[in-house]
């Protein structure tokens, strides 16, 4: 839906902080939209590091304590988000985390204007305490689930009907994953970076370096695996304090006692994502615990690169596992194995390292159509602007 100038909607975004992860990444975006469309942003958080970039995109930024779980300050925040939200001409107040999702609902009350919220994390089902705090992100005239898998989850948990929740995935920019269009030179300072040698297949985890993610079980899964591979682990190697993580240092014990510490790279924070992705040969999300969504699988994929993923969450609906390789009209875009299931992680790799050149081309670029087809940002972002509309229409009687 296509807003002419001077209809689309005025949103007030509510996010405790912008340093990175895809429910930022999504307020980035919607920035980017409302702006085209003839709207306009406004974002209260507590900051960070795509601040300016929102800027830039044309939105505006309200530092609040919105980050804070304490009552008091919630509390406080009511009035607070209801002043912004009157003095900006706010149509509608979008929370997009549970922590500041209380404030504005509250305040979107005061002054009469609609709440929403985005469900971005994980929908738990226990504690009973834990699920009467999250189910603010149910409480207002609609809910988005970011999957298919979390619109199921909020339906089982929070007992809601299917006609309030509002079905968006997250998706990404093609553009900005397309091989053809990276530098060589650039490709090839990373891959001297990553001590990558000639005819080693890169195995790539683009993920937070934290024991969830399941890097201890891909690392172990590797290390039975035959031939010439390079693995690279992505994500900050350091705790808060600025020392190596427990984790990181766990994981180099056991790289050193399986053998492969000459095989294994730790990138830390990688700024250029769509050059790793050019770098590495296939990319492995073998998460322990279901992933609402996945944003990653999805950039790598739209990179034309094949993926392990493991079967459970967003994954199934983002990584199609279709078809047998023989069969030419294979629609495969990657594999699914068990979460934590170190052998079959193994097997699947040693399935994938073996493949030919040619037949992880055509793997990769359907994985490419399959992104283009179903997860751009635009089409996410076309999706939430009708939602705001229909809101705005609704809530009026109009």
């Amino acid at each position: 839906m296509t807003y002419t100038s001077g209809t689309a909607p005025n949103i007030l975004q509510i996010i405790p902080s912008l340093d990175g992860g895809g429910a930022e990444a999504t307020t980035l975006e919607m920035t980017k939209a409302l702006k085209a469309a003839g709207g306009r942003s406004v974002v209260v958080s507590e900051g960070g590091k795509l601040s300016e970039a929102i800027i830039a995109a044309g939105g505006e930024i309200i530092n609040a304590p919105v980050a804070s779980k304490n009552p008091y300050i919630i509390y406080k925040n009511i009035n607070r988000l209801a002043r912004i939200a009157e003095e900006q001409n706010i149509d509608i107040l979008h929370a997009r985390s549970r922590a500041p999702a209380w404030s504005s609902l509250w305040a979107a009350q005061k002054i009469g204007k609609p709440y929403l919220a985005t469900y971005h994390s994980k929908v738990h089902d226990s504690p009973k305490l834990k699920i009467l705090y999250n189910s603010v992100m149910t409480r207002g005239v609609r809910v988005i689930a970011n999957s298919e898998f979390t619109a199921a989850r909020i339906r089982t948990v929070h007992k809601i009907a299917s006609e309030k929740i509002d079905i968006v995935p997250r998706g990404c920019d093609p553009e900005r994953f397309d091989p053809a269009k990276l530098s060589h030179a650039g490709i090839k300072q990373l891959r001297e970076a990553w001590r990558v040698q000639e005819g080693e297949f890169v195995i790539l985890c683009p993920a937070r370096l934290t024991r969830w993610k399941g890097q201890m079980v891909l690392l172990e899964a590797v290390a039975g695996l035959k031939g010439n591979f390079r693995l690279v682990l992505t994500g900050d190697t350091s705790d808060k304090t600025g020392a190596e993580s427990r984790f990181a240092q766990e994981l180099k014990a056991r790289a050193k006692e399986t053998g492969i510490s000459d095989k294994l790279v730790f990138a830390g924070h990688v700024a250029n994502m769509p050059l790793a992705y050019a770098v590495a040969d296939l990319a492995v999300l073998p998460s322990l615990d279901p992933e609402p969504f996945g944003r990653t699988a999805v950039e790598a994929q739209a990179a034309t690169l094949p993926v392990i993923v493991s079967d459970a969450g967003g994954f199934r609906e983002t990584v199609r596992e279709e078809d047998a390789l023989s069969d030419s009209s294979t629609n495969r875009t990657g594999w699914r194995v068990p979460p934590g299931n170190v052998d079959a992680l193994t097997d699947t790799l040693q399935i994938v390292t073996n493949l030919s050149q040619d037949e992880l081309s055509t793997i990769g670029h359907m994985a490419r159509q399959w992104v283009v087809e179903n997860f751009t940002t635009e089409k996410m972002c076309t999706q939430t602007l009708q939602i705001y509309q229909t809101v705005i229409r609704d809530y009026h009687g109009a």
